[in-house]
């Protein structure tokens, strides 16, 4: 038995309408199963599969945007100063970014200005507006921000600037009052598609603007709408798809030069790439020094400083990644240090750590240990900490800082995410409140993450034609999960490591004759948790694997499990010790099963439970997930018997190799007794045991095996031995060989033999696997 990591979720979907989405689009059940799950029918299947800017709504629908439009247009024409505000993370970047080349084209008299995480903080500020007025802009329009600028918007009014402000953020209960608003999840707004990213809302400015789909730029908000998270479908899944497709011929000599740093230039990007490679180097910058410098990349028009620009976002992301991993250094320490991971909400603090990277670190932490963090910096002179919290499914992160606000000078978020400023002298208070509220709300499953599995299916429903299908689903992100794919019980055929530092796991498994290969990454040490031959359950991802020109299915493994008893063929091990070593079991979760006659070889076993299979039945824990068969079983019903009483065994490991002092060099069978009783009985010099021992050693028949068929013969009756003497019994009783208890021991342990030494892995693990069923 291996027990799975996360608790598998399976999603399922009217079988109509996933027939109907098939037909539809001429595509594969299970490729129609996803987008059934995904909320998608057959009249928007084909759209879904298919994206083009057709499905664009009309930029005019938000509400706002005329008059937004309008007042631009206005001061673009009497050459008013326009300021575009914008955000340090990567979705504000590129909004910022996007908004640039809009007015650049439109010939405006503009500028741009990104607020310091450091010295100002998220938003809209005062301070920042009353320098726009003194610099003389007479319009000033937020990209992903300003939606909760009530003292902002108030401000602005007061100083006579038109303030536009373009969100997509939550709206609070009161709307700031500005010039114009626009943000699809205002109250009342009609727009058909709410979850626009901030890059969404100022490319839908953008289009109004212009007049016509900007679709050179399209690229540019592709990465801010793959990089802020939010849902890819509708709009968002136009946006990004075609947004990829453009970035690898992209006209802009910053992201140019941004995909040549990284070594992406002429790839296919994937939504993967902007995750995980460029929204990190956007990020960066805002994160240890000044978004400005991403924002320079982005409108850059010289390839030379393009470059430099390039070279130095790598560098700063460099170092972010060296202080990320050193504060998730410092931060895992003090957990183990101070036993933080024994609440059930973790809450860490220290002082001096960097700020802009803590919610990184906080998602390292809950990764590890799956349980909602908070990461808290201290400022040594103030003594106040801010903080980032990430969460679990069931807790709501911001929700709990509600119930603890008395102490919270400011905090913000949504269930999974928020930050929060708190007094170091409360922190201990904040940690135990938290945790007491996870014992309220949380059961002891909810720490155990959970997996969504889309399609559930055997190894030979997978070919290429499937997977290539199911890559018309990407983009994948939120809304948009990469598929999951459960691999019904399939047989494991083959176990290897593989990678220079042997951490990667392969595995070949099989079911009705056919092969697929699956790749673990990082998970090399499961290699000595799964037997040969076990019946396992794969969760991951289908991929084509590409080899010498030639292509074929395979399975990315995300999760593992084995619902049945497991047997690890070790027989013939070299050392015991070394074996026992291997175990990944707490050794008070093993016995050891020996035989009394050769228990000389435990003797320098220690910290292990020990039962000879002579008292077996007198100790049975039910603590017991393992049995380890230093020798093999006196019978197979004894085995059978040991089984049942240890109901709870997951594991089974036959560590024993031929040296049994039980075997014999050859088969006993009914030929032999009567060769031997018969040469005996006729031949008078024999009757001396030592003479007969010598003849028979010639004969091939070793010591051992004469021993045993005199005594067999002593049992049944047939001789007497006295001394050295061997006296036959003038009148015995008629007996069949089976009639003596030596003789059934014997043929009992040859079928122990048979199974126990001389079969194929897959028959001994069959048979213990067969017997738990029973």
């Amino acid at each position: 038995m291996l027990k799975p990591k996360k608790r598998w979720q399976i999603q399922y979907a009217d079988t109509e309408v996933v027939k109907s989405i098939a037909m539809t689009c001429g595509i594969n059940e299970k490729v129609a199963q996803l987008l059934a799950i995904r909320g998608i029918d057959e009249k928007h299947a084909m759209q879904f599969l298919q994206p083009d800017l057709a499905g664009l709504y009309d930029p005019y629908l938000l509400d706002g945007m005329k008059k937004a439009v309008d007042r631009i247009h206005s001061a673009i024409l009497k050459n008013e100063k326009i300021l575009i505000y914008g955000d340090y993370d990567a979705d504000g970047v590129t909004s910022t970014s996007l908004l640039y080349k809009t007015l650049k084209t439109l010939k405006a008299n503009f500028a741009y200005y990104i607020p310091n995480r450091f010295t100002e903080g998220y938003g809209l500020n005062k301070e920042a507006l009353s320098q726009a007025e003194k610099q003389g802009f007479a319009v000033v329009i937020t990209v992903d921000t300003g939606i909760s600028a009530i003292e902002g918007a108030a401000f602005a009014k007061e100083k006579g600037i038109a303030l536009i402000i373009t969100d997509h953020h939550e709206p609070p209960p009161v709307l700031p009052d500005a010039y114009a608003v626009i943000n699809p999840k205002k109250p009342n707004d009609t727009y058909p598609f709410k979850y626009l990213s901030g890059v969404g809302v100022a490319f839908k400015l953008a289009h109004a603007l212009l007049g016509r789909v900007p679709t050179e730029l399209i690229d540019i908000a592709a990465i801010g709408t793959i990089a802020d998270l939010v849902p890819l479908y509708d709009e968002n899944r136009i946006i990004a798809s075609l947004g990829l497709k453009q970035m690898r011929e992209t006209m802009h000599i910053g992201l140019k030069a941004m995909l040549e740093e990284t070594g992406l230039a002429g790839k296919e990007i994937t939504a993967g790439h902007v995750g995980f490679v460029i929204a990190p180097r956007i990020n960066a910058s805002g994160r240890l020094d000044t978004a400005g410098h991403a924002v320079r990349l982005f409108i850059s028009e010289k390839a030379e400083e393009a470059t430099e620009l390039a070279q130095l976002l790598n560098e700063i992301n460099q170092e972010r990644q060296g202080i990320v991993e050193q504060i998730t250094e410092d931060a895992f320490q003090l957990i183990k240090q101070s036993q933080l991971d024994q609440y059930q909400v973790i809450v860490v603090a220290n002082e001096g750590w960097n700020v802009g990277v803590i919610g990184i670190v906080a998602s390292r932490i809950l990764e590890k240990y799956y349980r909602p963090t908070i990461v808290l910096s201290i400022d040594p002179e103030t003594k106040m900490a801010k903080g980032s919290a990430r969460s679990i499914e069931g807790y709501n992160i911001y929700q709990a800082l509600t119930t603890v606000k008395d102490i919270l000078p400011h905090f913000g978020g949504h269930p999974a995410a928020a930050g929060l400023s708190i007094h170091e002298k409360d922190i201990a208070q904040l940690r135990t409140r938290l945790h007491q509220l996870a014992n309220e709300w949380l059961t002891e499953e909810d720490f155990i993450p959970i997996e969504k599995v889309d399609v559930t299916c055997k190894i030979e429903d997978i070919d290429l034609q499937l997977v290539q299908q199911l890559e018309r689903l990407a983009p994948y992100g939120i809304g948009n999960p990469t598929p999951k794919i459960v691999i019904d019980q399939s047989e494991v055929t083959e176990i290897t490591v593989v990678g220079k530092e042997k951490q990667h796991l392969k595995l070949k498994v099989k079911s009705d004759g056919k092969t697929i290969d699956a790749l673990a990454f990082h998970m090399g040490d499961l290699k000595k948790e799964i037997a040969h031959f076990s019946k396992i359950q794969l969760l991951g991802e289908l991929s084509i694997n590409e080899w010498n020109q030639e292509q074929k299915p395979q399975i990315i493994i995300r999760d593992v499990n084995i619902p049945h008893l497991q047997v690890f063929d070790w027989r013939n091990s070299s050392s015991l010790s070394d074996r026992l070593l291997e175990l990944s079991i707490d050794n008070n979760k093993i016995i050891l099963l020996y035989d009394e006659d050769l228990g000389n070889d435990l003797i320098s076993i220690k910290d292990m439970n020990k039962i000879s299979y002579q008292n077996w039945d007198q100790v049975a824990d039910s603590k017991t997930t393992a049995l380890v068969l230093v020798h093999m079983p006196p019978s197979l019903s004894v085995m059978r018997e040991i089984l049942k009483k240890y109901a709870k065994i997951e594991r089974i490991y036959c560590i024993y190799g031929h040296n049994d002092n039980k075997l014999f060099s050859k088969a006993l069978d009914r030929n032999l007794f009567k060769q031997i009783f018969a040469t005996l009985k006729q031949n008078e010099l024999l009757k001396n045991r030592f003479k007969a021992e010598h003849y028979f050693n010639n004969l091939g028949i070793s010591s051992e095996i004469f021993q045993f068929v005199l005594d067999v013969f002593s049992e049944l009756g047939f001789i007497i031995v006295k001394g050295e003497q061997i006296h036959f019994n003038p009148n015995p009783e008629r007996k069949e060989l089976t009639q003596s208890d030596l003789y059934r021991s014997y043929l009992e342990f040859e079928e122990v033999k048979q199974l126990f030494l001389y079969s194929t892995s897959e028959q001994l693990g069959k048979w213990f696997v067969n017997l738990e069923d029973q």
